[in-house]
C-alpha cells in the first residue's frame, strides 16, 4: 500500500482551490456503487455566497450557471487528484460530482450513484441536515462534492455519526415543496426518512423552463451554517 504524505496533499488542495476536504476509511464491504478501495477522499468547493443570497424565493440563472462552473471544476480536480496518487504510485479512481442523471433514468431516484456525503460525513467534514443536505460546521450547505477512492494510505477523520441542526427546521420551513419532514440525521438513515424526494425533485424541475436546469438552492441559502463568508477570504461564521 503507498503511503502518501499529509502536507504533499494539503499542498496539493490548496493549489488546486478546495475549500475543504478529508479521509474516509471505507468499510471491509464496499459502500453501494463504490470500487473497493480502502479510503475515500472527499472534496469539496464552496458556492460563492454573492450568489447563493441571491436564491430568496427560488433558484436565480447565476446559481444554476455556478451549480454547472463547481460540477465542471471538481470533475477537474478530482481527475487532477487521481492522476497525481497514480503518480505516486497509488490506485485511484474519481467519482464525478452528482450532475444531471444518466438520459435513460427519469427520476432523480432510480440514478444509481455513489452518494458523496456518505464519503464526506464519514472523513468528518459535517453531517446531513433536515432536508438531506451535508451541512458543514464552517461552510454550511454552500459547497458541492466529489469523491476519489484510492489504496493510499491517509489519515482518516473522526465520522459524524448525527445531525447538528438541534431545534433549528429553516430549511424545511423554507421548502416550497414541503419537502423536509424534520428528523434528525443518524449514520445509516436512509434518505426517504429525512426528505421526500420525489416532492424535492419535482420542486427542482420546476425550474427547469425559468433557470437553465433542475436546482433550487431555497433550503442552501436559508442554513444559518456557514454564514459570516464572503467572496474573498473565509471569514469565521457566527456559531
Amino acid at each position: 500500500m503507498t503511503t502518501i504524505r499529509q502536507d504533499e496533499l494539503t499542498a496539493f488542495m490548496a493549489g488546486a482551490g478546495v475549500d475543504q476536504w478529508g479521509v474516509a476509511a471505507c468499510p471491509p464491504s464496499p459502500w453501494p456503487f463504490a470500487p473497493g478501495l480502502p479510503f475515500a477522499i472527499s472534496l469539496g468547493i464552496r458556492i460563492r455566497p454573492s450568489i447563493i443570497a441571491e436564491v430568496v424565493t427560488g433558484p436565480t440563472p447565476a446559481y444554476f450557471a455556478e451549480y454547472e462552473r463547481l460540477n465542471a471544476r471538481l470533475r477537474e480536480v478530482s481527475e487532477g487528484l487521481a492522476t497525481w496518487l497514480r503518480d505516486h504510485g497509488a490506485v485511484a479512481e474519481p467519482i464525478q460530482p452528482t450532475g444531471s442523471p444518466d438520459p435513460a433514468f427519469t427520476l432523480w431516484t432510480d440514478a444509481r450513484v455513489f452518494p458523496h456525503k456518505t464519503a464526506a460525513t464519514q472523513a468528518g467534514l459535517g453531517w446531513i441536515g433536515k432536508t438531506a443536505l451535508l451541512v458543514s460546521p464552517r461552510l454550511g450547505p454552500r459547497l458541492r462534492l466529489a469523491t476519489v477512492f484510492t489504496d493510499a494510505e491517509l489519515p482518516v477523520g473522526e465520522p459524524v455519526t448525527e445531525g447538528r441542526c438541534g431545534s433549528c427546521r429553516r430549511c424545511v420551513d423554507a421548502c416550497p415543496a414541503e419537502a423536509g419532514r424534520d428528523v434528525t440525521w443518524t449514520a445509516g438513515m436512509a434518505r426517504a426518512e429525512l426528505l421526500d424526494v420525489f416532492a424535492c425533485e419535482r420542486q427542482c424541475d420546476s425550474y427547469v423552463d425559468t433557470v437553465g436546469g433542475g436546482v433550487c438552492g431555497i433550503c442552501i441559502a436559508v442554513c444559518p451554517f456557514g454564514r459570516g463568508l464572503d467572496d474573498g477570504v473565509l471569514q469565521t461564521p457566527a456559531p
